[in-house]
This record gives C-alpha cells, structure tokens and sequence, in this order.
C-alpha cells in the first residue's frame, strides 16, 4: 500500500484538504490552510517472512482529522472509516486531543490492513 492508494480512497474529504504526513506550512511555520483538513501517516508496514521472500504485508495507518470542534472532527473521522472500508482493515482505534498551539481539535483513527 502507497500514499497514493489512500489518497486516492480519502481526498475528497474535508473540501479536499487531505494531506500525507503534514498540512502546508506557512513561512512562518503555521498550516497555511483553514481546517478543517485530515492529514494520513503510513506508521509501518511489516512483512511476513517466508523462504522465497515476503509475503504478506501488515500496514498500520494513522489518519488525524483537525478542525474547530471535537463534534466536525468526529465525524470527519467517521467519513474516513467509510472511505477506508475497502481496505479491510483488522484493527481500528480511535482517540482524540486538543492541539493548544493551533487551538483546533484533534480526532485520531489507527488502522492496520493486511494485505
């Protein structure tokens, strides 16, 4: 699984502000976006090992939603589980924050697919 296999499922979300890894920076180090916006991580990907090379891959993927409110940001974060569906994924866990130096909430989705 790639960047591009995930974008491809969650782009649409959050008016199009999905983003790998980090939202735009400003010169000044700020998002130069307004949220809400969704940023996807690809925590690691594990292979099972067998003697002819890898098999399996296990992917953990982590999707953090940001906006003003912890109620957009839930559901924001129940839009991405939708979208993710076709991956069928394994494992899922769901946690939230309060990011003080943006002031904007955060909803948390970690999933791991096995491919």
């Amino acid at each position: 699984m790639t960047e591009t296999d995930v974008f491809s499922l969650i782009g649409y979300l959050a008016g199009g502000q999905v983003y790998p890894d980090v939202v735009p920076l400003n010169e000044q180090g700020s998002p130069s976006v307004s949220p809400p916006w969704i940023t996807f991580t690809l925590v690691d990907q594990v292979y099972g090992d067998t003697y002819c090379g890898p098999a399996e891959e296990n992917s953990a993927l982590q999707v953090d939603v940001y906006s003003r409110t912890v109620d957009e940001s839930r559901a924001l974060r129940e839009q991405v589980i939708v979208a993710l569906m076709p991956l069928g994924f394994t494992q899922m866990s769901k946690t939230g924050g309060y990011e003080p130096d943006t002031g904007l909430r955060r909803a948390t989705l970690e999933v791991h697919i096995l491919q």
